[in-house]
């Protein structure tokens, strides 16, 4: 190689490698510090809710995606107030005071759960590669974050942004601002009443199930075709009197023919012949409970043929072992 050549490429590395020593910009692995956000990292914030009242937390969730093409490494702390700063605003542009330091909340422990602190290694961090499409999250509660309890009295509108460092350590400075934002409601007027025990709904014995509730879930089993549980509601010996095609069979003495018919019936209802259970509604307030007998009113449609026609349905029940049965059946079409 020419000694001009090689000068020049002597030249040129020695000036890379002051410049790279001289910005500081590489990780704890000596690689260059990556261009976060021209590489496609992008951080989104986002809440289920936008009303809090005073004895509520305020929580809400930020997510790092990655809409690059490439992976994208970041570094996670063990104390999340070193990767995300949090900055809450009133109405009036004033800011709550960030946090330094995060404290244990007892078994709560605050540390990130896909942190692990490394064998033999002193670096409180954890490398994380977020490839193109995939998404980190996380849970922020805001009062972790920021000094809640100082704040005034009367503050009720926020304006949540947040910030994320990728390297903390070793690129303090370089960080990536959200691209959303949150506007909450902190309601200090209302409070949300925790649920209270009622002795009266644990009853010690066993519930009764009442007619309306196994109509339920006989037409439930019905439209999943679970027959095993559709035929625990059903007496076949009572409703098939309301099939004349099959109650002629069943009429007949010989024990033999009337197996022959339930059986043929059996078939029959779980089949539905044509008639496939679309949706249906249970009437409520035209159901009626007499002592050991029952009616319920069903509205249902149903796909006849391949035509869809609604049917109003009243169900008959007997009582029998504190159970209801279906005993009975009418059906004709809904006006």
């Amino acid at each position: 190689m020419p000694l001009k050549a090689v000068l020049t490429f002597v030249m040129c590395f020695g000036a890379l490698s002051a410049a790279s020593w001289r910005n500081h910009k590489v990780d704890q692995h000596g690689n260059a510090t990556e261009n976060f956000s021209s590489s496609g990292l992008r951080l989104y914030i986002s809440s289920q809710k936008l009303r809090f009242a005073k004895n509520e937390d305020i929580t809400f969730s930020v997510s790092l995606v990655n809409e690059g093409a490439y992976p994208i490494t970041i570094y996670l702390h063990e104390n999340p107030l070193k990767n995300f700063t949090i900055i809450a605003r009133d109405l009036d542009g004033r800011s709550l005071n960030v946090k330094e330091e995060m404290y244990f909340r007892g078994p709560e422990d605050w540390r990130d759960p896909h942190h692990t602190r490394y064998t033999g290694e002193a670096y409180p961090m954890r490398k994380m590669i977020i490839h193109a499409g995939e998404k980190y999250e996380k849970r922020i509660r805001l009062a972790d974050y920021v000094e809640w309890e100082s704040f005034s009295e009367k503050l009720k509108d926020l304006r949540i942004t947040a910030h994320f460092y990728p390297n903390p350590l070793q690129a303090e400075r370089l960080f990536l601002p959200s691209q959303t934002s949150l506007r909450l409601i902190y309601d200090q007027s209302r409070e949300v009443l925790p649920e209270r025990d009622n002795a009266g709904d644990a009853s010690t014995e066993l519930p009764a199930v009442s007619a309306r509730e196994i109509v339920y879930l006989m037409l439930s089993a019905e439209y999943t075709k679970n027959w095993s549980q559709y035929f625990k509601y059903v007496s076949l010996k009572d409703i098939i009197r309301d099939y004349p095609e099959f109650s002629r069979l069943y009429a007949d003495d010989s024990s033999e023919s009337r197996a022959q018919a339930l059986s043929e019936f059996r078939k029959f209802l779980a089949g539905r012949g044509s008639h496939k259970l679309i949706r249906f509604r249970v009437l409520g307030g035209e159901s009626k409970e007499s002592g050991t007998t029952a009616q319920v009113r069903v509205r249902a449609r149903r796909d006849v043929e391949g035509f869809e026609r609604d049917y109003l349905t009243t169900y008959y029940l007997t009582k029998r072992d504190a159970l209801w049965q279906i005993t009975g059946v009418e059906s004709r079409l809904a006006n």
